[in-house]
């Protein structure tokens, strides 16, 4: 296969010199450059109006984008006495922020670039770290095949070296990928296994990763206050900013399924001020969707449906955005459209195997028109809220308070 298809692929889909073909196009010259410089490092003095031209690929990226200052890097480094190791992490940096920008096929591309440098360099810890990214970037590019293959391979050097955290680390991206495509049995008991294990061994971060996951777990399953307990565990077991904000947006959205609006408000407000990351500002604009239509407020429906329908949403979020959208609709009487909604939330989901919306949507269409409307009514207390979850629900409204007062958080790579 031609290597790095999946950016010609981009490229052929794009206007030339539009941000985003630059953006690609610098990106795909600079792993080309770096393949070609491991074969014939004097390339890069021999050849340097090549290097020059790549440079220049990279500083036509805007201002701004977290995909050029890691590609800056590379070139510069490669322009020295190129330490490869170095330059393979660069990589990786760069791998991570097309993976949370949302350019998921882009990274896969990327992170299994690094991993065959690492192999090739004899660095195990570098290539587990990047084909366990790949697993999560094609698990959320909905490429379930290349998904497996990733972790499989990760899990293999995990245990060929003995690296308890790595191991645990891949368990936690196959639990993920098991409740993606709908196997909530196994997610759990995965889960349930790892938070154990990481707990007994003091590894904080990758029992964080997995009372996450199991917090999903639970929300599937309609146990929002153990959704929103289980989190918050996680939340005060890690310090990844990333994994923060994930964390927080499913607290809010089991606030939501609790009936705890203002709750529910307070941790997306959080959100909005204080994350770097685009998949998670867009998992809270469709829980922000679903909130409004449950309080019956169609203006901000709309400006969020808008904003959500010509986003690059992974196939999981694309199919929670067809279900909600499809509902909202039939919530403001425009039953034409939230009936084909639902249809296609339905077929988009069988496609990708994201079978909860697959079922959930079919559900939600032999219920009928009228029924539609009574499940999208707002949402009341079944009973009221336990002494556990509004006690996270306090913790949130001054977390709300702290980040209006503060400025907001720089980006980084």
């Amino acid at each position: 296969m031609l290597r790095h298809y999946a950016y010609f692929q981009v490229l052929a889909s794009l206007e030339e010199k539009t941000p985003a073909w630059n953006a690609a196009l610098a990106g795909l010259s600079v792993l080309s450059l770096v393949e070609d410089a491991r074969l014939d490092y004097s390339i890069v003095d021999r050849d340097w109006t090549g290097v020059k031209a790549v440079a220049d690929s990279v500083e036509a990226i805007k201002e701004g984008s977290p995909l050029r200052r890691p590609l800056l890097k590379v070139v510069d480094e490669l322009k020295g006495a190129a330490n490869w190791n170095v330059v393979n992490q660069i990589l990786f940096s760069y791998g991570r922020a097309l993976d949370y920008d949302g350019h998921w096929n882009l990274a896969v591309d990327v992170f299994s670039t690094v991993a065959d440098i690492a192999l090739e360099d004899r660095v195990p810890e570098l290539a587990i770290e990047a084909t366990t990214a790949l697993g999560g970037a094609a698990r959320r590019s909905g490429d379930w095949n290349r998904s497996a293959e990733g972790y499989a391979e990760a899990a293999h050097l995990a245990h060929t070296i003995g690296d308890k955290q790595a191991g645990l680390t891949v368990r936690v991206g196959t639990a993920n990928t098991q409740m993606a495509i709908g196997n909530i049995p196994a997610a759990r008991t995965i889960f349930d296994d790892v938070i154990a294990e990481a707990e007994a061994s003091g590894l904080d971060g990758v029992a964080s990763r997995a009372l996450h996951g199991r917090a999903s777990v639970a929300h599937l399953q309609g146990q929002f206050a153990d959704t929103i307990a289980l989190a918050y565990r996680a939340l005060e077991k890690t310090t990844d900013p990333r994994a923060k904000d994930g964390i927080t947006a499913d607290i809010a959205a089991a606030f939501q399924e609790l009936g705890m609006n203002e709750a529910a408000r307070d941790a997306h407000m959080v959100i909005s001020l204080t994350s770097r990351y685009q998949w998670v500002r867009w998992q809270a604009a469709i829980n922000l969707m679903e909130l409004a239509f449950n309080e019956g407020d169609e203006k901000s429906f709309e400006e969020y449906g808008r904003e959500l329908k010509y986003s690059a949403l992974d196939p999981r979020l694309r199919s929670y955005f067809l279900l909600y959208y499809g509902i909202g609709c039939l919530k403001f009487g425009r039953d034409e459209e939230g009936m084909k909604c639902l249809a296609d939330a339905r077929d988009f989901a069988s496609k990708h195997k994201i079978n909860q919306v697959m079922f959930e949507a079919e559900a939600a269409l032999a219920e009928g028109e009228k029924e539609i409307r009574k499940a999208a009514a707002a949402k009341h207390w079944a009973e009221p809220a336990s002494p556990e979850v509004l006690h996270v629900a306090e913790a949130f409204a001054q977390l709300r308070k702290t980040a209006v007062s503060s400025p907001p958080a720089e980006d980084f790579v």
